[in-house]
């Protein structure tokens, strides 16, 4: 199912320009060729062998192949929008996939009883689906080709991948018939050959079409490779078979399609990777969300197996988590997740356990739901390092029904192994620090406007009762979007406010919604979430176009004194910078563009120990929205920022031509007076994660190396060839990016 990272070394022309150490491009394969596995339970009991794509699943049984394809679905009721008027919010939403199954019969075949897999990747998946473990199905080997033998007589058919297309071959031993060869389907509405193509079109009840590519013929010979011309034809039955040029009997012949699934991945039918973690010794976890993996169904499964439920034939994702080497390998993918939806938004990981945060209403997902009172909940789920085992999984949120908005947005980890995660709730019975009955109450106990922004803290043993609850927030709406802890269990939450009585102490702060609007806020939370150090905005007054500010943080990270570093987005004209700001003032005039877009430009700023703002800048380009996701600093304190742009004139880059958006990686200075480089990567980064790799000296060697920092992304691109720049067309990657030692003076 997963392909290890290709390795390539590019080197770039400019001296401070880093270099692209490796690229991928789908968050369950990255840019995987089709994998298969043998049905060790994780299928239904008549499939012997599955393979899942981007988007689709096949399945093989004993009368032939079905597959089972993600179309365009709508949100799920509950499912979280932008606000409106409040650019540069992080997409919600709790998208489904709609299903469509097409089954390919072969006529007249022997039963599909004698199938091999053929070479093995090394590669194993986890589905550790439900709480108990008697759903739970591990270490199933991944294989590159599937052969199904003696389908006729003397004709074996081979499953692979290439690229994201499914390949069949038929196989003819010397002497063998191919006429036999009869494919009938299930499911289809039509089935016609193109007159400019050749290629067999197979049209589903939903409108969707499925392409066989016209299949290449040939045979190895002593001679090489010869090619047979041959194609398909659709038959009176609307059975296909294949047109087949006279050729040498004596000799094998393979006849090779292809399948394409030209108008299916709509939507957010499709993996999606939310974020990543990274180990100091170099190996990554990646999480998120991936599409089609059993049959539809239109009610909840009972017994051993977890399916989703799939009211209409439209299913919910599931939650993905892949461990790779230092090298780019895959050690292991799992699948978690109940029968419901559940949506993972973030990961942190050390070398005693990963753990993944998120949203979910599967009531057979969690192993402690004493807290999760909701329709909607937030959850932080544990699994051990190699991602075999799911450790423990604790739901908690307020009571409300499907469009109560809750969730958790992010996660972090401290040296006990506590988490911390913050969120948003519009739930006025979320538990808090009282109704854990903590020896120390939290710091707001009650919802203080119509959402709030929530800090949760759960004890390495799974339990709230081991940590904290506390609701942040004023009497408007607040959310938070970013979270770091340090040493010493302080946790720093960064988000947005429209409160104008959000509470704040400490020093001064920056930006007022007086007028409306929203601002960032930065929050260092004492040790048992009963006060805060220090509480601070993060902003402008007013836009452009608006009397208003119209801002928020979006990731935090920490060093190690203390001093917190937040990027962002703003849609204002004086946000808090000064005179040796890299950028003063704003690249982009936030001016509303078409379908509700706005010119934002993102933000960077950095906190003293105590909370007051020592440096800030904007960061964007001309003439386009940009975005701040993610956040990192190195040893040295240079500053990490990834995003989205829509333009491509951003500054530490050659212009490029955005199509709409690009990802952007930009190292700044410490001071945020100026930009050592930037790097353009797929259409958005959603998350980065920097490490500085062990070095070693040649033994008697008296030369000190210098320090290199590495920035692991992981983001999403539009699809090569794709006609259009549409969400169905998204891959996910995952990038390795390595910065060069600096120069001896």
């Amino acid at each position: 199912m997963f392909k290890s990272i290709l390795r390539t070394t590019v080197i770039c022309v400019a001296m401070q320009s880093p270099i692209l150490l490796a690229a991928a491009s789908n968050p369950v394969s990255f840019d995987r060729p089709l994998t298969f596995e043998p049905n060790f339970g994780q299928a239904p009991s008549q499939v012997s062998w599955t393979a899942r794509g981007q988007g689709y699943q096949l399945y093989l049984t004993a009368t032939g192949a079905t597959l089972v394809m993600a179309e365009p679905a709508s949100a799920f009721p509950g499912s979280a929008a932008p606000s409106a008027g409040r650019p540069g919010s992080l997409p919600g939403g709790l998208f489904g996939a709609r299903m469509s199954v097409i089954a390919m019969n072969l006529v007249g075949s022997r039963a599909w009883t004698s199938i091999d897999g053929l070479e093995a990747t090394g590669g194993i998946s986890n589905y550790l689906l439900g709480k108990t473990a008697k759903n739970w199905h591990k270490n199933i080997p991944q294989y590159g080709r599937v052969r199904v033998n003696d389908v006729y007589d003397g004709i074996d058919l081979v499953f692979y991948g290439r690229g994201h297309e499914l390949e069949y071959d038929f196989v003819v031993r010397p002497g063998s018939d191919p006429n036999r060869i009869r494919l009938a389907f299930d499911g289809e509405e039509s089935v016609r050959v193109d007159s400019q193509t050749g290629d067999l079109l197979i049209k589903t009840k939903s409108g969707s079409v499925m392409r066989h590519v016209r299949p290449r013929v040939y045979q190895m010979t002593n001679r090489g490779k010869v090619e047979v011309a041959g194609g398909y034809q659709v038959l009176d039955n609307g059975q296909a078979a294949f047109r087949l040029a006279p050729y040498d009997h004596r000799s094998a012949l393979v006849v090779d399609p292809s399948v394409e699934f030209t108008t299916f991945l709509g939507g957010t039918g499709e993996d999606y990777t939310t974020g990543l973690a990274r180990l100091g010794a170099g190996y990554t976890y990646v999480t998120g969300q991936t599409f089609s993996t059993d049959f539809p169904t239109t009610t909840k499964t009972t017994g051993s197996s977890v399916a989703k439920y799939c009211p209409d034939n439209v299913c919910p994702a599931y939650i993905f988590v892949v461990e790779l080497s230092p090298q780019g390998k895959v050690f292991s993918s799992t699948l978690i997740g109940g029968s419901d939806t559940d949506t993972a938004t973030g990961i942190v990981a050390d070398s005693n356990g990963v753990w993944i945060t998120g949203t979910t209403d599967s009531l057979d997902f969690a192993t402690n739901n004493e807290y999760g009172y909701g329709y909607w909940n937030g959850f932080v789920a544990k699994l051990n390092p190699d991602l075999g085992q799911l450790d423990w999984c604790a739901t908690f949120g307020g009571v409300g029904d499907q469009y109560t908005n809750q969730g958790s947005n992010a996660i972090a980890l401290d040296a006990n192994d506590a988490v911390y995660v913050a969120g948003n709730t519009s739930s006025a019975s979320f538990p808090t620090s009282e109704s854990l009955s903590m020896p120390h109450a939290s710091k707001q106990k009650n919802l203080g406007g119509t959402q709030d922004a929530f800090v949760v803290k759960i004890g390495a043993d799974g339990s709230l009762n081991s940590g904290y609850s506390t609701y942040l927030g004023g009497t408007k709406d607040d959310a938070a979007y970013g979270i770091a802890v340090d040493a010493s269990g302080h946790a720093y939450v960064t988000g947005y406010t429209g409160s104008t009585n959000f509470p704040t102490n400490g020093p001064t702060s920056h930006g007022s919604v007086a007028n409306g609007g929203t601002v960032a806020f930065i929050i260092e939370l004492s040790k048992d979430g009963s006060s805060s150090i220090y509480s601070v905005l993060l902003g402008g007054t007013k836009s452009v176009q608006h009397p208003y500010p119209l801002d928020q943080g979006n990731a935090i990270v920490l060093d190690s004194s203390g001093e917190a570093y937040i990027t962002g987005t703003s849609c204002t004209s004086d946000f808090p910078t000064d005179a040796n700001s890299f950028q003063k003032m704003p690249p982009s005039a936030c001016l509303p563009q078409t379908a509700g877009q706005y010119f934002t430009s993102a933000f960077v700023a950095k906190l003293s120990s105590a909370g007051s703002l020592l440096y800030s800048t904007y960061l964007g380009g001309t003439n386009g929205a940009v975005t701040g996701n993610s956040i990192a600093i190195d040893s040295e304190q240079d500053i990490y920022v990834a995003g989205l742009t829509a333009t491509g004139l951003f500054p530490g880059a050659n212009p490029i031509t955005v199509n709409p958006s690009a990802g952007f990686l930009t190292k700044l200075h410490p001071k945020l007076y100026t930009i050592d480089s930037t790097v353009f990567l797929g259409a958005a980064i959603t998350n980065i994660a920097e490490f500085e790799p062990y070095l070693t000296l040649v033994e008697g060697s008296d030369t000190q190396l210098p320090t290199v920092p590495t920035i692991l992304t992981a983001g999403y691109r539009y699809r090569s060839g794709a006609p259009a720049p549409l969400s169905r067309y998204l891959d996910a990657f995952v990038v390795e990016v390595a910065y060069p030692p600096p120069t001896a003076p």
